[in-house]
């Protein structure tokens, strides 16, 4: 058994591209370091699928870990850092792709500085609250210029490197049930600026990981809550007193206030970021107002959205 583990999560639903490309980046992008390699093979009821899907890692010294598919990711890392014994794990979800060398080598460097609690990828300071302040101070502007905010019914298409994704439209009613999101979202989460690191490459003790207090992600809105609301993990880690650090593709490490200009998510080009998910991709294959929207809901106080 090696000191640190990968745990990476294939969902049954997911495209098999998605996993090849992510076995294609871990090729390619030594780690630095020896670890255990885990594979959470998620709701493969079929045993001809489930064979098909180990057979797709090839070579790869995998250690298969076959779990239900519930409990959303977060649920899933729970259960599989339950059944290993590790002493750190950093988890991928099935979009995950890992763009730099020795990663796993500075990931765990990162962790091992002082009163640091987590390390991630990739970091935000969004608050859902905020989204809509910015979304209703947005669309009043606009109406002022005469002009909508998004038309009801259209769709941005986006497409490049393998992703591929749709703006959604914001009907008119939607706008008449955001007092009632916001009030909410404001119990939930606050207001901006809401520091959450991203479920998405992250790496922690196994311990700590599994002492945290979570819910029983029996929906979307329970593992949205772990990542970035009221008893999210980087606020039970930011209470005993450790640092939640966001770490580039080059090992260097951002505390809070520094993880805009990073350059790891939602900013610039994101050239600093070392595994990439759908949503890094979004961002990257945005154009003009969409890719502005996103950066305002990351990193913008919402009385001070750039459109």
């Amino acid at each position: 058994m090696q000191d640190v583990g990968v745990i990476y999560l294939y969902r049954s639903e997911e495209d098999k591209n998605l996993v090849r490309n992510f076995i294609v980046s871990y090729r390619a992008n030594p780690a630095g370091l020896d670890h255990d390699l885990h594979v959470i093979f998620k709701g493969f009821y079929d045993q001809d699928a489930l064979a098909a899907a180990r057979a797709l890692f090839e070579d790869l010294p995998v250690n298969p870990i076959v779990l239900e598919d519930v409990g959303f990711d977060i649920g899933s890392y729970i259960e599989a850092a339950k059944t290993v014994s590790n002493r750190r794990l950093i988890f991928f979800k099935t979009s995950n792709r890992i763009l730099a060398p020795n990663w796993l080598r500075n990931f765990d460097r990162a962790l091992s500085l002082p009163d640091v609690g987590v390390v991630g990828a990739t970091g935000s300071w969004e608050a859902y609250a905020s989204d809509i302040e910015g979304a209703i101070l947005t669309a009043l502007r606009r109406l002022a210029r005469r002009l909508g905010y998004f038309p009801n019914g259209v769709t941005e298409k986006i497409s490049r490197q393998n992703c591929e994704w749709q703006r959604p439209a914001r009907p008119l009613r939607l706008y008449l049930l955001f007092p009632f999101y916001y009030v909410y979202y404001l119990y939930q989460s606050g207001r901006y600026p809401n520091p959450h690191i991203r479920t998405s490459a992250f790496i922690i003790e196994r311990e700590r990981f599994l002492s945290l207090r979570v819910r029983s992600f029996a929906s979307k809105n329970d593992a949205l809550q772990f990542e970035s609301e009221r008893g999210s993990m980087t606020r039970q880690i930011m209470a005993q007193g450790l640092r939640p650090l966001v770490m580039d593709r080059l090992g260097n490490v951002y505390d809070v206030a520094d993880w805009k200009t990073s350059r790891t998510f939602r900013n610039g080009e994101q050239i600093n970021l070392v595994v990439a998910d759908n949503r890094t991709c979004e961002y990257h294959s945005a154009r003009g107002e969409f890719r502005q929207i996103l950066e305002n809901q990351a990193w913008e106080h919402p009385w001070r959205w750039k459109l």
